[in-house]
């Protein structure tokens, strides 16, 4: 894998300070360009802080993937995963008798998910009658939950 990060000095001219920050590479179309993640640093102790805190931000967004990734199955007890096809998830879900935890298990789903489970519905489901009724009732297309 190539190096995505990068230190990146800055000697201020006649004075002879260094300042360091770290960058992350990126390519885009062909170019590519070294972007800063961390405030520039005089100090080893500075940089070392905003290090910290970059990997602080890091781990927070672990653990909010490490919810995501849970979150279909945890909450409703269900065995969906992330590439079951929109078919198969109503199915699942419209086999669920409790209204409150059928909408739960619904709005836990990944937004494609969700958005691909709607237009199943909507466009293969007969929404005059049974689950697909409720459905089409409280689905709400600008936030794609119920």
């Amino acid at each position: 894998m190539e190096d995505l990060f990068e230190l990146m000095t800055l000697t201020e001219a006649g004075k002879g300070k260094v300042s360091v920050r770290l960058g992350i590479r990126l390519k885009v179309a062909g170019q590519e360009t070294v972007c800063p993640v961390i405030r520039s640093c005089e100090a080893y102790e500075a940089f070392e802080q905003e290090s910290q805190a970059l990997i602080d931000r890091l781990e927070q967004m672990k653990q909010k993937a490490r919810i995501l990734f849970k979150a279909p199955s945890s909450a409703a007890g269900l065995e969906i995963g992330p590439d079951m096809p929109a078919k198969e998830i109503w199915s699942v879900l419209s086999t669920m008798a409790d209204e409150t935890r059928w909408v739960a298990a619904f709005n836990e789903l990944s937004v494609s998910q969700r958005q691909a489970v709607a237009e199943h519905v909507l466009t293969q489901c007969n929404i005059f009658s049974g689950k697909a009724a409720v459905f089409s009732r409280r689905y709400d297309s600008e936030t794609g939950l119920m």
